[in-house]
């Protein structure tokens, strides 16, 4: 009762930034030519080893990423320019060598922004994979996530992760098929405008998405409902990582 009361009161006085997904997302142009077909695939990992991205080790000497983690790059200046609906590619080199990212995500992943509206909702995506850029010979995380410009793919960086103050939940009983059938829900998505609304859909049909709804229906679909049995309320990102069926992960 006491959820219901504060999310209608908040949705009443700020409706369009709510959820906080509201984000100026900077398009890039093509995807860039590749040698590799596999590299920046929609259904899968990139090569040469895909299982090496539901490890768990740290960053150290035996990491599967050791010179192919970026290493080569600095941290560019306005590096947020190149976050948001990236599309297939990656847009600028991005350094992982200093942080767990690669090592410990994996697919289905949830990550949560804490930045978002003044630390209120924050800001919910999902982690897609671990790809391999040929263009920039190293790999990196790509995200999908509900934003202003609509459905789109977007990257995480460890930048990104300092600065909208990161984290990353894991939803613990899903079973690869589940956490595939996830994706493809969302990926099915793509393209679709954002936009905000009180009663949560999870119909493959609707129109638009928020954040924290579009991963909610996803996981629904797979029988892992993340926010309470009533549709009739909205999600919030925070929903989506405070309750039993997740776990907080290393990042």
């Amino acid at each position: 009762m006491k959820k219901s009361f504060r999310l209608i009161i908040l949705f009443s006085l700020i409706t369009p930034l709510l959820f906080a997904c509201y984000t100026n997302g900077n398009s890039s142009s093509n995807d860039v030519p590749s040698n590799n077909t596999s590299s920046t695939s929609d259904i899968g990992f990139s090569s040469p080893n895909p299982d090496s991205i539901t490890g768990e080790s740290s960053v150290d000497s035996t990491s599967e990423y050791q010179g192919v983690d970026g290493y080569q790059y600095e941290v560019i200046e306005y590096e947020a320019n190149y976050w948001y609906n990236t599309g297939t590619a990656l847009p600028i080199g991005v350094n992982y060598h200093n942080s767990n990212l690669l090592d410990n995500l994996k697919r289905g992943d949830i990550i949560f922004e804490a930045a978002g509206f003044y630390g209120i909702t924050g800001h919910v995506a999902i982690v897609e994979g671990i790809y391999y850029s040929d263009t920039y010979e190293q790999y990196y995380v790509r995200i999908i996530e509900a934003i202003s410009v609509g459905v789109a793919r977007s990257i995480l960086t460890p930048t990104r992760i300092i600065e909208k103050i990161g984290s990353a939940y894991r939803v613990k009983d899903a079973n690869e098929t589940q956490i595939d059938n996830a994706i493809a829900f969302i990926i099915a998505q793509l393209g679709k405008p954002y936009q905000v609304e009180y009663a949560k859909s999870y119909s493959p049909d609707s129109p638009n998405w928020y954040c924290s709804e579009l991963i909610w229906a996803a996981y629904y679909h797979q029988g892992i409902n993340l926010d309470d049995e009533n549709l009739d309320s909205p999600v919030t990102p925070r929903d989506t990582i405070e309750n039993n069926f997740v776990e907080s992960i290393t990042i």
